[in-house]
């Protein structure tokens, strides 16, 4: 599966995190009383200022209380006395609690509670002072901070806080003060506001609805879900949206918006980059450090150095994953690294045996474009041999041999059919003239190419093109590529890449397969189960429904291979269907490979949320059910919401015409080990980025269940990598490993085909469903 995986020699790796202890011999009095809900919720809502009151105990069954200022008595049936470095699960708490103290007494504005998001003390404002906007309007800094309990292989626990850097917009008047001012709020979304239970807390805000009508000194609201139909505009604010920020300063600045927003945005993305980002939580830990913060009374709070700043500071293990290697025919023995050098050079892995040869394809355009389609169409077939990128020895032609020979294909014979307008109704009926065309001339077409609107992504599903043809080509088995105007349009410098892209994907649509990946020779039989989900709503306060997509992986022959079926589940359904689909792949394959019920199995699943306990060991059982004795699990969650930002040092950035990008960023393929069960994955780097004001690209954090049986996180966390190298929706590496990826987009186009007219749910127990029309 791999190359030889290298430690990280040329980096210089520093997290935004620091240990956080207290002195060696800190005792807190804890008291201790039986929990129950509405005692909890009575206690924090009276005590919340002056204890630390959380649930705890064995299986959770007592309330702990700590009294975090001098003189006050214990709250509690029975008192216990805890060492804090021994009591990690107080010591989290406690220093969230006493940091939020902290910036109340500076009177720092607060946002948000979990994670504590404070106001940066500089800049106040990224609107340029000399714009004249009102101080209600603002564009911020603000440091978001978190406390994680960590678990070294030795078991031990500690706890790290991290400090994260993002901005956050903000309109503090409310809607009598935005209309003075001559902003129309008709058919904005507005919210109130909610008291933050008196802990300094900057009020947050519920959305109530979007204004269809003033009346007096009332607004009258559409989807207001269970809300009021109306509120006073005194009370009614407008969300800090970026689309509100911007209304707001197309109404105050007329011309001037666009330098504004174009400096603000400038402004931001230098306090986003590697540097600045890196030494606003430098400088923000060292003025935390000098600071005299308790945790208790007379117990003070200590922050370490940056984990990675020095050799003193808290260690962390690192490695640099290379790329894995891709194989481009059967045999094995044509292989590369990088998938577009090899199918150029190789052709597709089953360039042999795939059929047909020669495509039929059906164009759909709207009719004021046939010729720019066409052209286009040219183009994506032929190639663009004489259109070059790079500089030096990196001067290359991407799309110089077009679709037809890089895939080893003859020249398609082509159809076009016009659409004479933009709605659902004209592309189904013109969907229909193509279906009919090859009824009547006794043939089946392999590929629909159809331009659509980039603005039909607004529309509702019901009403939307794209999911309206998608449906009428799908009940035929035929495969659909859209094509936006504003694709055809862009120059051939960035046309190249485009069509790229949309060769490969088309490729695996009409069922090619461009390249497989190597696996690592293992002694264990191998699944990966991706459980990707996508959520749909008709409105912003309106019921919405979450979709589960479901993708499985399994090595065979030392090569990973995508499993035919592919589906798409209500959430309520999807613990049915996983154990389903597990049951009908493990026959599948145990009977192709012969597995014995004696064979060692491994089974890891990629999960777009923590998995219940009870759904982990759903799992067990039905495997037992099965006669299966030798088998392990990894339940692996890869979380995008998380506070840790990865810094390297020695990365200087990449000059693009626009300036430097990814400086501080780590390579793709970075990982950094922060506890037994959690690692952080770059799977975006600075060569990935494509602009210079994209700021720092995020790492993923992988966290493994604590029921797994399998818990060797490296090989995990390589084999997560090498997922997100195997896309074949494009050349460029996939933003997550593609179990989930696959699974999230099979998700998303079953929510739109649902709620088109016509669509049945059956088409996807058919042969269409072992092909990747999602892609």
């Amino acid at each position: 599966m791999h190359n030889a995986n290298i430690a990280v020699a040329m980096s210089k790796l520093i997290l935004n995190v620091a240990p956080v202890t207290s002195s060696p011999e800190a005792k807190v009095s804890v008291g201790i009383q039986p929990y129950d809900k509405t005692t909890l919720d009575s206690l924090r809502q009276t005590h919340q200022r002056n204890y630390l009151i959380k649930r705890g105990g064995e299986d959770g069954n007592s309330i702990l209380a700590i009294a975090r200022k001098l003189g006050l008595a214990t709250l509690g049936i029975t008192t216990d006395e805890q060492t804090l470095s021994q009591a990690p699960w107080l010591l989290a708490p406690l220093a969230m609690d006493a940091l939020a103290d902290f910036f109340v007494q500076l009177h720092r504005p607060i946002l948000k509670w979990r994670p504590l998001r404070v106001v940066s003390q500089r800049p106040i404002n990224l609107f340029p002072q000399d714009a004249g906007l009102p101080p209600w309007l603002q564009r911020r800094v603000v440091l978001d901070f978190e406390t994680r309990i960590i678990q070294a292989d030795n078991r031990s626990k500690s706890v790290i806080l991290a400090c994260g850097v993002r901005t956050s917009n903000a309109i503090d008047a409310n809607c009598v003060e935005i209309m003075q001012v001559g902003i129309p709020i008709i058919g904005r979304y507005v919210a109130t506001r909610r008291n933050a239970d008196g802990l300094g807390i900057r009020p947050s805000l519920k959305l109530a609805g979007r204004i269809v009508e003033l009346r007096g000194s009332q607004l009258i609201l559409d989807d207001h879900g269970d809300g009021p139909e109306t509120l006073e505009a005194s009370e009614a604010f407008l969300e800090p949206r970026n689309e509100n920020l911007s209304w707001c300063l197309q109404h105050l600045l007329k011309h001037n918006t666009e330098s504004v927003q174009h400096a603000a945005a400038n402004l931001a993305a230098e306090y986003l980059s590697g540097p600045k980002r890196l030494e606003l939580v430098g400088k923000t830990f060292d003025y935390l450090r000098s600071q005299p913060i308790e945790l208790a009374p007379g117990v003070p709070l200590i922050l370490g150095a940056l984990a990675g700043s020095s050799q003193q500071s808290l260690p962390f293990l690192s490695e640099e994953i290379r790329k894995p290697y891709l194989v481009f025919d059967p045999s094995g023995t044509r292989t590369d690294s990088w998938n577009e050098r090899g199918i150029d050079k190789n052709g597709p892995y089953d360039q042999r045996t795939f059929a047909p040869k020669q495509l039929r394809i059906a164009v759909l355009c709207q009719a004021a474009y046939e010729g720019q389609v066409d052209a286009f169409v040219a183009k994506f077939l032929d190639g663009m041999p004489d259109i070059k990128t790079g500089t030096g020895k990196w001067i290359r032609a991407p799309y110089e041999k077009g679709f037809i020979r890089r895939y080893a294909l003859e020249t398609p014979k082509i159809q076009t059919f016009t659409i004479p307008g933009t709605s659902a109704q004209d592309y189904v009926r013109a969907s229909r003239q193509a279906i009919e065309a090859a009824t009547n001339g006794g043939f089946e077409w392999n590929l629909a190419i159809v331009q659509i609107d980039k603005d039909f992504r607004e529309l509702q599903d019901a009403e939307n093109p794209y999911f309206a043809t998608k449906v009428q080509f799908l009940k035929q088995r035929v495969p659909v590529q859209e094509i936006t105007l504003d694709t055809m349009r862009f120059s051939d410098q960035q046309l190249v890449f485009a069509l790229n892209n949309m060769s490969v994907a088309t490729y695996a649509k009409i069922g090619g397969v461009p390249w497989l990946l190597k696996s690592h020779p293992t002694v264990a039989h191998e699944l990966v189960i991706g459980i990707g989900s996508h959520t749909y709503s008709t409105s912003r306060l309106g019921a919405s429904e979450r979709v589960v997509g479901i993708t499985t992986v399994f090595s065979s022959d030392g090569k990973y291979l995508l499993d035919d079926r592919t589906g798409a589940v209500p959430y309520e359904e999807y613990k049915t269907a996983l154990l389903g689909s597990l049951t009908r792949s493990i026959e599948s394959v145990r009977s192709v490979d012969n597995w014995r019920s004696t064979d060692a199995v491994r089974l890891i699943f990629h999960v777009f949320k923590q998995m219940a306990d009870r759904e982990a060991e759903a799992v067990g059982e039905l495997v037992e059910s099965l006669g299966l004795t030798q088998v392990k699990f990894a339940f692996l969650h890869v979380v995008d919401d998380h506070p840790f930002t990865i810094f390297d040092e020695q990365q200087p950035g990449i000059r693009k015409r626009d300036g430097l990008k990814g400086t501080y960023a780590p390579e793709r393929g970075v990982t950094v080990r922060i506890s037994d069960g959690e690692s952080l994955l770059c799977m975006t780097g600075s060569r990935d980025m494509k602009l210079a004001n994209q700021g720092m690209p995020q790492p993923a954090l992988l966290r493994l269940h604590r029921c797994s049986t399998f818990r060797d996180m490296t090989y995990l966390t390589r084999q997560a990598f090498d997922f997100s190298c195997h896309s074949w929706r494009m050349f460029t590496p996939a933003p997550q490993p593609i179990s989930i990826h696959y699974s999230e987009l099979i998700a998303r186009l079953l929510t739109g085909l649902r709620h088109v007219p016509g669509w049945d749910p059956d088409t996807m127990l058919g042969p269409v469903s072992r092909t990747r029309w999602f892609l």
